[in-house]
Order: structure tokens, then C-alpha cells, then sequence
């Protein structure tokens, strides 16, 4: 007897992350109601489809700040004083790893690697990568974010 294939029944790993992209881009998170609405569409568990946004770092089922921070911490960032970068940010920001700042303008995230070793410390700002930073760099350029 043949075995049903996740496609057979509806999931399409392509067309998923295609459509979580898209709620993504609309509404800066996933909301409950399109999770729901997706479960429903690829015919999947729900905590399936949470694994799958979990599994990306980009998917938030939460409200993100309009400015995403990352900061790498890897080992050779670390060695090159991303500790320190990253305490200013938190003090300026008054926020924390994974917290977004109570006027939603900015979300700050650490992470293992941003793929500049080399060049750190690093740190991201949505789609917009800043090598070779200082805290005095760091923290002008967050003051720069409109």
C-alpha cells in the first residue's frame, strides 16, 4: 500500500514558505488568524506549521519593531568587542534580546553569525549589513533610523 507524501495532502514547502513570506512582508509577523488559515489551506497540524516558522529565523508570530536588529555574537565577532557593541545597544535601546522597544521602532536580536567573519563586529539592520563597527558607529547609525 502506497504511503501519502506531505505534497499528496496538500503541503508544498515552496508554496508554504512563499505564502509566510508574503504575511510576513504584510504585516511584519505571522498573526494567529493566518496561521490558522494556512493550517487549514495545506491541510497540516498546527503545530507543524509552528515548527516550520520556528525553524526560520526571519518568521516572528509576534509584532517586530519597524527597525530589526541583529548582532552577531559569534566567536570571531566576540573576539573583535561585539560584547561591548551590543551592551550599548541595549542601554540606548533600553531593551533586551528579543524585545522590541515600547514605541515598536526597533527589535533587537542576537545572533550566531551574519556571514562576515572576518569583518566584525557586525550588525544588521533589516536587510542592511554594518561591518568593522564600533559602539560609537553602531549607535549612530540607530540614531540615523527614521
Amino acid at each position: 500500500m502506497a504511503q501519502n507524501t506531505a505534497e499528496d495532502m496538500g503541503y508544498n514547502e515552496e508554496i508554504l514558505l512563499e505564502k509566510l513570506h508574503n504575511i510576513q512582508e504584510s504585516y511584519s509577523y505571522i498573526p494567529e488568524n493566518e496561521i490558522d488559515n494556512l493550517a487549514q489551506k495545506f491541510d497540516m497540524p498546527r503545530a507543524k506549521l509552528y515548527g516550520v516558522i520556528k525553524f526560520y529565523s526571519m518568521f516572528y508570530t509576534e509584532p517586530t519593531g519597524k527597525y530589526v536588529i541583529r548582532v552577531c555574537d559569534s566567536l570571531s565577532c566576540h573576539i573583535n568587542n561585539s560584547k561591548k557593541l551590543l551592551n550599548d545597544i541595549r542601554e540606548y535601546l533600553d531593551i533586551d534580546d528579543g524585545e522590541t522597544t515600547e514605541d515598536k521602532k526597533f527589535t533587537l536580536e542576537v545572533v550566531e553569525c551574519l556571514g562576515y567573519c572576518g569583518e566584525g563586529p557586525v550588525m544588521m539592520v533589516n536587510d542592511e549589513v554594518y561591518t568593522h563597527l564600533t559602539p560609537g558607529m553602531a549607535l549612530k547609525i540607530l540614531k540615523n533610523c527614521v
